[in-house]
C-alpha cells in the first residue's frame, strides 16, 4: 500500500520549493481541494502565478494563461451523449456543486450558463492568483453576452490591459458600447465591421499603448487627432487623406500625440507626398539611404529613403515612408532604443 505524501507537513522553504513547480494548472486543482488547500495555494507566492489571466469568449469560451487553457467553460448539454453524465462536483465562487473533468491538464468545468461561468471563474482566479484579468477576446453573434461580460469585467477591476472584439456582425449600438465602456490601457483591438456611414455616439478617445482597428473606413481626421497611442494601425481601406495626413504631422510636430512611435494607416485614395509635406520641415533622403527600424514585434524593418521631419520641442525625428496606398510614420528612437 502506498503511502500518502503530506505535502502540507514541509516547512515553509521546503514546500514553496514543491509549489515553484506546480505550474498555473497546478495551483488550481490544489486551490480546489480543501478550504485549507485554498488558503495555501492563495497565500502562496512564486513562479507558478506568474500569469497573465485572459478571458476567452469566441470558439471556444476558457479561461487562459498566454492562450493556453487553464479552466474550460463547456454547457451541461454537451454530457448528454455518456452513458452516465454525473460527474464529480468541485465549489467554485457561489457555486457549490459545478462538475468536471480533467483533460490533460485542463480542468474542464460544465456550467448551465457558460457567460455565467466564465465569470465565476475569473473572479476566482483574480483572488487565486491575486491579480486582475489581463486580456479578454471576444468573437461571435450574442452581443447581449459581450455587454455582460464586458460589464462584469470593468466592475470588477476598471481597467483591463488587453480588449480584442472580433464580432460576426456588428450593430453601429455595439461598436458604441464598446468604445464608450471598456476602459483598456494596453491594446484595443478591433475587427468589428460597422455600417458604411457609421460615427461614434461619442468623440473617439483613446490614451493607450496600441490601438488596432481591422475596418478602419470610419476612422476621420478629428478621430485621428483624438488618439494619443503608441502604436495605431488601421486596415480596410481607410478614407483619410493626403490632407488629413498633413494636419496629423503638423498637430504631431507641435506636441500632439506625443506618445506616438509607429503609425501604418491603409487607406483607399493614392497619396500625395507634396500634400502631405505642404508646410512641413523636413529632409528627403535618397533610395541610396537604407535604415533598419525594430519595431514593437521586435522584427527590423528596412526603411528605404524617405522623408525626416523632428519635433523641435524635443529634437524627436519621424520618418515617412513613401508608399501609394499605406502611410508609414515611423518614430525614432526605434523599440530597440536606436537612433
Amino acid at each position: 500500500m502506498t503511502t500518502p505524501f503530506r505535502l502540507f507537513s514541509l516547512p515553509f522553504l521546503p514546500l514553496k520549493k514543491v509549489l515553484d513547480n506546480f505550474g498555473p494548472h497546478g495551483i488550481i486543482i490544489l486551490s480546489l481541494c480543501s478550504q485549507r488547500s485554498k488558503s495555501i495555494a492563495v497565500s502562496y507566492s512564486g513562479p507558478s502565478k506568474d500569469v497573465k489571466l485572459q478571458r476567452m469568449y469566441y470558439n471556444g469560451i476558457d479561461l487562459c494563461h498566454d492562450f493556453t487553457d487553464l479552466i474550460n467553460v463547456d454547457n451541461v448539454s454537451d454530457l448528454e451523449h455518456l452513458e452516465d453524465p454525473i460527474l464529480p462536483t468541485v465549489p467554485i465562487g457561489k457555486f457549490g456543486n459545478v462538475q468536471y473533468e480533467m483533460d490533460g491538464d485542463c480542468l474542464v468545468t460544465y456550467w448551465y450558463n457558460q457567460l455565467t461561468g466564465l465569470t465565476e471563474i475569473g473572479n476566482y482566479a483574480r483572488q487565486l492568483f491575486n491579480r486582475d484579468i489581463s486580456q479578454v477576446n471576444i468573437g461571435g453573434t450574442d452581443m447581449d453576452d459581450y455587454k455582460r461580460l464586458i460589464k462584469c469585467t470593468m466592475d470588477t477591476q476598471k481597467y483591463i490591459e488587453n480588449f480584442h472584439f472580433e464580432p460576426e456582425n456588428t450593430l453601429d449600438e455595439d461598436l458604441d458600447y464598446v468604445l464608450e465602456n471598456v476602459k483598456c490601457t494596453g491594446c484595443l483591438s478591433i475587427t468589428a465591421k460597422p455600417s458604411e456611414n457609421y460615427r461614434p455616439a461619442k468623440q473617439l478617445v483613446c490614451d493607450l499603448d496600441q490601438l488596432a482597428i481591422h475596418y478602419g473606413f470610419w476612422i476621420k481626421q478629428e478621430d485621428l487627432l483624438a488618439i494619443n497611442c503608441k502604436i495605431v494601425r488601421m486596415e480596410g481601406g481607410s478614407k483619410l487623406t493626403s490632407q488629413d495626413f498633413n494636419v496629423f504631422l503638423k498637430h504631431w510636430m507641435t506636441g500632439g500625440c506625443s506618445k506616438l512611435k509607429l503609425l501604418h494607416v491603409s487607406v483607399e485614395e493614392v497619396i500625395n507626398y507634396e500634400t502631405v509635406l505642404d508646410g512641413v520641415e523636413f529632409i528627403e533622403r535618397g533610395d541610396d539611404m537604407k535604415r533598419e527600424y525594430v519595431n514593437d514585434e521586435n522584427t527590423v524593418d528596412i526603411m528605404t529613403g524617405g522623408f525626416d521631419v523632428k519635433r523641435k520641442s524635443d529634437n524627436i525625428t519621424a520618418t515617412i515612408t513613401e508608399s501609394s496606398k499605406r502611410f508609414y510614420m515611423n518614430v525614432w528612437p526605434d523599440f530597440a532604443g536606436n537612433f
